[in-house]
């Protein structure tokens, strides 16, 4: 895996790749921050967390068809320069949560053209030879940021404003371009005609391999039960990424630093998780990790109820410790997912195996999302979070009892490098 950074084409896009990524996290927080310190109504920061994941859904595949007409880094050059133009929009609407949130979804479309060009481009840098190790690589950056990013953003969110941080994130999209042409440049001096051979698959033959993947999914009993749960898991995921951070700034009102703090302690948890999660995975089998994890992040969102009081006899102790959980189990559940989806798809399949679990786990997300924003205005986002954390709970209990995890349960882990695989936003 280290000697293929040492291919110039190769070390410059996984640095584009870096900052990139750098900047989808920059951006989140940052707009979580402004919308909920703007507004009081969780039903807009379901919006915000709405609109980020819908594009994906929505226009992931028409993304992944682009990808497969036009030159891959054209596209990718242009999505960062549309994100950051929409970045620009962002700072003159800063004081406007619902322009902000306009602007949210916009750059979502760029980020679903962006993603499947992404990852088409690599057997153009590498060669066909490569390719295993380079998304090694590249998934193992995407994890570390995924995890990462959103805690830098949080320390940076501790000493500038929001308005500083979005130029931050626009002077990210910018370098991720420059790199991108860059490895362009390169691989073209490397070999000229790499590009066309990689791009020249047909529109009919795309139909048809997103039809045998979705054929090898689903006709695979342990594939088939892992998304279902994980749709479900993904689902009350939704509803916590809404109601997390209406609790820490509207229940608790938690000041800018104290934001920054706790945002940046969840990501010490997941760093952590990730770390302890390639040790556990030696002692255990994935699938116990996956059912465990789900059971004890289901009894630790219900842990919000106590939460609530020992926080008028501690102070913000105990939610600092609460979001250090939920990060060290983010990671734990993260982990299994990469070794039980490289473990059960075959080589040729993983790419629209995984394309196909990240487009139903959004589905889940965006449910939750949409869920949340109606009735923790009734309930309140602290009740519905505990609710949600019991029928987690409910549905992991209820797993151990279905067929499909005792697949799951046999399966014997292929590759141990879980770097490799997609991570998932909880």
């Amino acid at each position: 895996m280290i000697a293929i950074l040492k291919q110039p084409r190769f070390l410059t896009f996984c640095l584009a790749q870096l900052i990139s990524r750098f900047g989808d996290g920059l951006t989140t927080i940052v707009i979580l921050y402004i919308v909920g310190t703007t507004s009081d109504d969780p039903l807009l920061i379901g919006f915000v967390l709405f609109c980020q994941y819908s594009p994906m859904f929505f226009f992931g595949l028409i993304g992944g068809v682009a990808a497969d007409h036009f030159k891959k880094h054209h596209i990718m050059i242009a999505a960062d320069l549309f994100r950051a133009l929409i970045l620009i929009g962002m700072i003159f609407s800063i004081n406007h949560p619902v322009y902000v949130i306009m602007l949210v979804f916009l750059s979502g479309i760029g980020s679903a053209f962006f993603y499947p060009a992404r990852s088409s481009y690599i057997p153009v840098v590498v060669g066909e030879k490569n390719i295993t190790e380079a998304m090694g690589v590249s998934q193992s950056i995407y994890s570390v940021m995924q995890i990462a990013g959103p805690g830098i953003a949080g320390l940076l969110l501790l000493f500038f404003s929001p308005t500083i941080l979005l130029m931050i994130d626009i002077l990210s999209y910018s370098l991720s371009a420059c790199l991108i042409l860059l490895t362009a440049v390169l691989v073209k001096k490397k070999n000229k005609k790499e590009e066309e051979i990689s791009s020249s698959s047909s529109k009919e033959k795309q139909w048809t391999a997103i039809k045998l993947g979705l054929k090898v999914v689903f006709q695979s009993a342990p594939l088939a039960f892992l998304i279902i749960l994980l749709t479900q898991v993904m689902f009350i995921a939704g509803i916590f990424n809404t109601t997390s951070n209406s609790i820490l700034l509207h229940e608790f009102q938690v000041t800018g630093f104290h934001f920054g703090m706790i945002e940046a302690f969840s990501g010490i948890g997941a760093v952590i998780g990730s770390i302890l999660g390639p040790y556990l995975l030696g002692k255990l089998k994935p699938g116990y990790i996956l059912i465990t994890t789900t059971i004890f992040m289901g009894l630790w969102m219900t842990a919000i109820l106590p939460i609530e009081f020992f926080e008028t006899l501690f102070g913000l102790s105990p939610v600092y410790l609460w979001m250090f959980g939920i990060g060290l189990m983010n990671a734990f559940l993260n982990v299994p997912i990469s070794s039980l989806f490289l473990g059960l798809t075959p080589n040729a399949y993983r790419g629209r195996a995984m394309s196909i679990l990240q487009m139903f786990s959004n589905f889940g997300i965006i449910l939750g999302l949409i869920i949340a924003g109606i009735f923790s205005k009734y309930i309140g986002v602290i009740w519905i979070t505990a609710i949600s954390g019991g029928v987690l709970l409910a549905i992991s209990l209820l797993s151990m009892r279905m067929k499909g995890f005792a697949a799951l349960l046999n399966v014997t882990k292929k590759n141990k490098d879980t770097s490799t695989a997609t991570q998932l936003e909880v």
